[in-house]
């Protein structure tokens, strides 16, 4: 249930710490980061700068650092969904996640979690935007998740947090894809100014769909979610979700919600499957779908769970499934667990998103 605004303030003595990376878009980010600064004085939120480091893991072990070496109001990630995954690692490991909120300034490329809870995203105006949201600290609490990689016995080899999706197939595949012609286009200036962002993805989604007529890219997945078993065949996309938003644009189930301690699981079995579902998860309304299903098209039906296990087996012998965890590149798989972290985070978000929006505490 929604609490009243609380009227107490915040202590002067505990700052805010942002975090961005400096470096990115060719360091262009600098302006960005600089303009972010400047709202947040304006809007009475002190706060220190701390510069994301390259390579996994390492933000992440950064944030925490920072967390326990100093008192903390306010943890803000600036950037895109690799950013706040790290952010919010970092913020985990730290053991003060309840007690410190997460705050976001999204300025990255697809922003799943921002556009989840009705962020703008955008390095201009959308900057003031979402400082004056952080400055009225409504709260909601948002799930994290745990990805287990299991080695052919079932043990555990790895573990992951995160806060966002975690998939399997063909997503990871375009992900891969937008990266690699990324980093071709950023040695490029005049190319990098006309293809990035949105233009990028489309790119790489399209050559990795047309790859897949030439090559079986499909699947079998063995699922046992909440202890029921059940099966999937001829899959080439898997996406487990938390927060309604993926891909920048699709909303994969309308009514789930991002602290009612399960993922939504999403199979997509096969082109046809994946492109009608890319069409009705655009079409917020859900009259789209009452009218695919009246020229009978039909799609495979997922679910919800706060356990899963899942067992993936390529069609094609030798055949590597590419993995995405938050929105990065993750090592191929075959068999994980996942689990949920019931209202692990504070999230700052605008006062009328979905889930129960609170007052940021003190």
């Amino acid at each position: 249930m929604a609490r009243p605004p609380s009227k107490r303030r915040r202590s002067p003595a505990r700052r805010a710490l942002l975090v961005a990376n400096p470096a990115a878009q060719g360091g262009r980010n600098q302006a960005r980061i600089a303009l972010a600064r400047e709202q947040l004085d304006r809007a009475g939120i002190a706060h220190d700068f701390l510069a994301t480091a390259p390579g996994s893991g390492r933000t992440a072990a950064l944030v925490r650092e920072a967390l326990s070496a100093r008192a903390c109001r306010l943890v803000i990630a600036m950037g895109g969904d690799g950013t706040l995954s790290e952010v919010a690692r970092g913020l985990m490991a730290s053991g003060r996640a309840r007690e410190i909120p997460l705050g976001l300034l999204p300025t990255g490329t697809a922003n799943d979690l921002g556009r989840s809870f009705g962020l703008t995203c955008g390095g201009g105006p959308e900057i003031e935007r979402n400082v004056a949201v952080l400055a009225a600290g409504a709260e909601t609490d948002l799930d994290a998740g745990l990805l287990f990689t299991l080695d052919e016995n079932g043990e555990e080899a790895q573990q992951e947090l995160f806060v966002d999706s975690v998939g399997f197939g063909l997503g990871p595949r375009i992900l891969r894809q937008r990266n690699q012609e990324r980093r071709w286009v950023e040695g490029i200036p005049l190319v990098r100014e006309l293809y990035r962002g949105q233009l990028v993805y489309a790119a790489s989604a399209l050559r990795a769909l047309g790859e897949s007529y030439l090559v079986d890219d499909k699947f079998d997945v063995e699922v046992v979610a909440d202890g029921v078993r059940r099966s999937w065949k001829g899959l080439n996309d898997l996406v487990v979700k938390g927060p309604r938003i993926y891909a920048g644009h699709w909303v994969l189930d309308p009514h789930s919600k991002p602290d009612d301690g399960r993922f939504e699981v999403v199979p997509f079995a096969g082109r046809r499957d994946w492109l009608s579902k890319a069409l009705l998860f655009l079409d917020h309304t859900g009259t789209f779908g009452e009218d695919l299903e009246e020229l009978g098209v039909r799609h495979s039906r997922g679910l919800s769970a706060a356990r899963l296990e899942l067992a993936l087996r390529p069609r094609r012998p030798g055949a590597h499934i590419p993995a995405q965890v938050d929105g990065e590149e993750h090592c191929s798989v075959t068999r994980v667990r996942v689990e949920v972290l019931p209202r692990a985070l504070r999230l700052v978000v605008p006062g009328g998103a979905a889930g129960r929006p609170r007052a940021a505490q003190t």
